[in-house]
């Protein structure tokens, strides 16, 4: 039975979409996720900087009742850190920080979300540093589906295997950890 938290899915692009959409909906249900999400070609990163401030606006109307937010973006070069930095800066700017931060969480597939793709997808041959857009674009053409994705950010795993995650994309421990945060706040 999905949580009562309503969601707002701000991130860059679709391909983010594509993945944290369903991540969230089978959380708290479909008709309580929201999506903020860049089209076409302007923007990436800067597009969800833009739209921070009606992110808290949204969270700031609605204190006290189980709203959350999930802000996605690509390390891309910058890496994860300094996009998590800068992204908490900008909440900061935006005068929510500490407590009122709780209600968010911050998910950065590093390099990209097409890393954490293949990574779902069972491909181990990966970093954080190399750019594999046109290798998730050549699986999905052979394949690949998106609900493959949520599966398998649903499945348990092992020990072993969620060390190796940390070690080889720690990026995505984090996102995944980020995720449950939101879904114990929703429980809370």
């Amino acid at each position: 039975m999905p949580n009562k938290l309503r969601c707002l899915l701000l991130c860059e692009d679709e391909g983010h979409e594509q993945l944290f959409r369903p991540i969230l909906e089978k959380r708290f249900g479909w008709h309580r996720v929201r999506v903020a999400a860049r089209r076409g070609k302007e923007g990436g990163f800067t597009f969800v900087l833009s739209r921070l401030k009606v992110a808290v606006g949204f969270l700031r109307q609605h204190t006290g009742e189980a709203v959350g937010l999930l802000v996605a973006v690509d390390a891309d070069d910058a890496g994860f850190q300094r996009r998590y930095e800068d992204i908490k800066k900008a909440f900061h700017k935006e005068g929510l920080d500490g407590k009122g931060l709780e209600r968010v969480a911050i998910c950065i597939p590093s390099r990209n979300v097409e890393t954490w793709g293949l990574w779902l997808c069972g491909f181990r041959d990966l970093d954080e540093h190399r750019d594999f857009k046109k290798r998730f674009e050549r699986e999905v053409k052979s394949g690949l589906r998106p609900k493959q994705l949520v599966e398998a950010w649903d499945a348990s795993l092992s020990e072993q295997d969620a060390q190796e995650e940390a070690r080889v994309l720690p990026a995505l421990a984090h996102g995944r950890k980020e995720v449950a945060r939101l879904q114990q706040f929703a429980k809370g």
